[in-house]
This record gives C-alpha cells, sequence and structure tokens, in this order.
C-alpha cells in the first residue's frame, strides 16, 4: 500500500477515522488499572466498554462534522458517510445493551450513572450549543476515565488505593484531548496549562503503583514531546496522541 490510498488520506490514519484508537485506549486501560489493584474484570466488561465508546466516539464526530463543518479527516468521513456511520454506532451500542446483562449489578449501576453523564454532555454540546471554550476536553477526560475506571469503583478496593492512578489517567486524556483541539484549531499551544497538566499527572503517578506510575510518566512524556512538535508535524498529532496513551502495552511487555 502507498503511503496515500485512493482517497489521498495516509493509511495510518484510518483507525483515528474509524474511531478504532479510542476503545483501544479505553480497553487497555481498564484491564491495566484493574490489574495493578487485583480486581477481576468480565471479558463482558471489556467488550462492552469498547462498543460503547467506539459507539459515542463515532456519534460525537458524526456531529461535529455534520454541524460544525470540521474539516480533519474524521469529521468529513463521518459527515460524508453520516447513515452508515450512525448505524454503526447504532448497530455497537445494540450488542453493547445485549452484552450488559452479563455485568454484575455494582458495573450496571456505575455504568448507569456514567451513562447518564455522557448523555447530559452530548446534549449540552451538540444539542443546546453551548460554547464550551476548552472545557469539553476536560469533560471528556473525566468522563472517559470514569467509565474506565468502572471495575475499580463497583470493586470493593479502598477508593483512596485507586483514584490517584483513576485521575492521573484522566488528567492524560485531559492532555490527550487538549493536544488534539489545539492542532486542529491552529492555536497556539498553551505552554502553560499543558505543563500543569504534565506536572499533575506525574504527581498523581507519584501516588500510584509502580506500574501505573511508568504508564503515566511515559504517556506524560509522550504528549509533552507532541506538544512541543505540532507546530512542524500538525497532520500526524491526531493519530500519534492516542498512540501516547498506549503506554501500558509497553509495560506489560517489559513486566
Amino acid at each position: 500500500m502507498t503511503e496515500r490510498d485512493a482517497s489521498g488520506m495516509p493509511w495510518w490514519l484510518w483507525p483515528n477515522v474509524l474511531a478504532l484508537d479510542a476503545p483501544t485506549v479505553a480497553v487497555i486501560w481498564q484491564r491495566f488499572l484493574a490489574d495493578a489493584f487485583e480486581v477481576a474484570v468480565p471479558v463482558a466488561a471489556s467488550l462492552v466498554l469498547g462498543l460503547v465508546v467506539w459507539g459515542i466516539y463515532l456519534f460525537d464526530r458524526m456531529l461535529d462534522g455534520v454541524r460544525s463543518g470540521q474539516t480533519q479527516h474524521r469529521h468529513r468521513f463521518a459527515a460524508r458517510h453520516s447513515k452508515l456511520v450512525t448505524t454503526v454506532a447504532g448497530l455497537a451500542f445494540l450488542v453493547a445493551g445485549l452484552l450488559t446483562p452479563l455485568l454484575p449489578w455494582p458495573y450496571l449501576l456505575a455504568g448507569g450513572i456514567t451513562a447518564v453523564l455522557v448523555a447530559a454532555y452530548l446534549a449540552v454540546i451538540h444539542l443546546a450549543g453551548v460554547p464550551h471554550v476548552g472545557g469539553k476536553e476536560c469533560l471528556v477526560g473525566v468522563l472517559f476515565a470514569t467509565g474506565v475506571g468502572i471495575p475499580l469503583i463497583a470493586s470493593s478496593v479502598s477508593p483512596s488505593a485507586w483514584l490517584p492512578a483513576l485521575v492521573g489517567f484522566g488528567f492524560a486524556c485531559w492532555f490527550n484531548c487538549r493536544l488534539i483541539d489545539e492542532c486542529e484549531q491552529m492555536r497556539h499551544p498553551s505552554s502553560t496549562r499543558d505543563w500543569y497538566l504534565g506536572f499533575a499527572i506525574t504527581g498523581c503517578a507519584l501516588f500510584s503503583p509502580l506500574t501505573v506510575a511508568v504508564a503515566l510518566v511515559l504517556a506524560n512524556g509522550l504528549l509533552l514531546v507532541l506538544h512541543f512538535a505540532q507546530t512542524r508535524h500538525g497532520n500526524t498529532i491526531n493519530a500519534l496522541a492516542d498512540v501516547a496513551l498506549l503506554t501500558p502495552s509497553a509495560v506489560w511487555l517489559v513486566s
């Protein structure tokens, strides 16, 4: 395959365009964090998480592409194939719903609350048209981390044990979203705020298990590198920003 396919888009952008990167990050971190705190996670829980995240991201970017006229590859694809994207998102939600009865009751309770929060987020951002002025990235980070952390929230492990790790992951997701937004909007990188996020991630890592701390610090370092490189290599940031959150895979390989 050549560097660009018939659509004129680099082949390595397809996982991002098809929204496959977000559910991959979600499932990897779900099982990684649960493993760090010795919490067993049913396979159905990972399938439901991956499908729900995939459906939400497909639906969200389709709305962005159709209503906001976004020019990024993933938004143009979603807008051009809005019926197909909506159908696939609906099927993802349907399959996730069919798998839901297999989950333990605490998962259903925590997941239900998270689902309400996500629905409220989509309503505020897309239906009410409320300007987010950077707040969208924070909300996405919080909600994404909450969904990933459902096995921890539903477990008997004390929140004081896993909260720093989960919060650190949430900060990393926020940093990831800010990086992508700055690149897409062609805004000058806000070094001060991004450094604050970097310090917050590192601070949370200090109170996390060693494996989680290593993954957080590595992700933070990669995001900072991308932060400084985006003005010269902006076209690759969307794909690499999510790759930077796959550091648990490297930790697993080493350990």
